[in-house]
């Protein structure tokens, strides 16, 4: 089913998410109730890796826990998910990241975030056993060392001659043009939502072959040079957006990465990202090959033939 020499690495957050299902967001300082909580692993870069292994796809995941309970739950859903941890870090002195996410009716999400053992993660050597893709998730590169860790690999990566791609967040805005710079060469794939893409202040083609941005409920849009590709989307009951970006830009890379066209890269991780928004929670509830090839068949729409494999 799979070319094992193919794996993908993720550089990103490895968290426990606490996700608060609230009506409305209170004025400062006051007070309201939650109607339901839900703890999860996540973290952007967990989330990447299992969206890439539930695919069927080898991957590895590159990130730092502390040595606590919260760490004990999100390696295990790595593990579960079978996304290789072995080059995950352990420190003693700072807790895994914790994230705390009020969902607003309609799926919402807000993120406050603790990124604790996470910002200290330093690179290991890149693996040589094939072709490689370094896939890099936008709070990686938000602090120091983590940052001038995943900006080394980057340049190792490109050196080794990978295929690399970054997810932006929001926090990367006014950061990112001052670090694609130190990047000696064009990104394979570099995406992020609306308000990411319109907020960096320059045009982003030199920095990257193809712009991806993910548009929510409305699909997605690939951009390479002048050449344009889009897909609307799927219609779903969403419930918790939390994970979404994070399994559409995994399962969209690893597809790329596996010999896909952009048009069904764009549908399958279009309809991976909309499983995603139907559940609550985060990298626990990510869905698999076959709930996404279920889920393109009621759509109507032809399965590619390497996802049927």
């Amino acid at each position: 089913m799979t070319d094992t020499r193919r794996e993908v690495t993720v550089i990103g957050d490895m968290n426990v998410d606490v996700s608060l299902a609230i009506d409305a967001w209170p004025h400062e300082g006051g007070d309201v109730l939650a109607h339901a909580v839900t703890w999860s692993s996540g973290g952007t870069g967990l989330n990447c890796a299992v969206a890439i292994a539930r695919l069927g796809f080898p991957v590895r995941l590159w990130s730092r826990v502390g040595r606590d309970p919260a760490a004990d739950q999100v390696l295990n859903t790595a593990r579960d998910a079978g996304v290789d941890i072995g080059a995950v870090q352990h420190d003693t002195a700072h807790a895994t990241g914790l994230c705390i996410i009020p969902v607003t009716p309609g799926g919402e999400r807000t993120f406050l975030s603790a990124r604790g053992a996470n910002v200290q993660w330093h690179a290991p050597a890149l693996p040589t056993d094939g072709p490689g893709w370094l896939h890099v998730c936008g709070h990686a590169l938000l602090a120091d060392p983590q940052r001038a860790q995943a900006i080394n690999a980057l340049r190792r990566a490109h050196a080794a001659g990978w295929q690399t791609s970054l997810d932006l967040c929001d926090p990367l805005a006014p950061l990112l043009i001052p670090i694609l710079a130190q990047i000696d060469a064009p990104l394979t794939v570099l995406m992020g939502n609306e308000r990411e893409v319109a907020a960096v202040p320059q045009a982003l083609g030199s920095f990257a072959q193809m712009i991806v941005t993910k548009r929510g409920a409305r699909g997605a849009t690939v951009s390479i040079g002048a050449e344009r590709f889009a897909h609307p989307g799927y219609v779903v009951d969403a419930i918790d957006t939390t994970a979404c970006g994070d399994t559409f830009g995994g399962v969209f890379c690893s597809a790329l990465f596996h010999g896909a066209s952009v048009v069904d890269a764009l549908a399958v991780a279009n309809a991976a990202g909309a499983l995603t928004a139907s559940r609550r929670g985060a990298a626990d509830i990510e869905p698999t090959r076959r709930e996404i090839c279920r889920f393109l068949i009621d759509q109507q729409h032809n399965l590619p033939l390497w996802l049927t494999q």
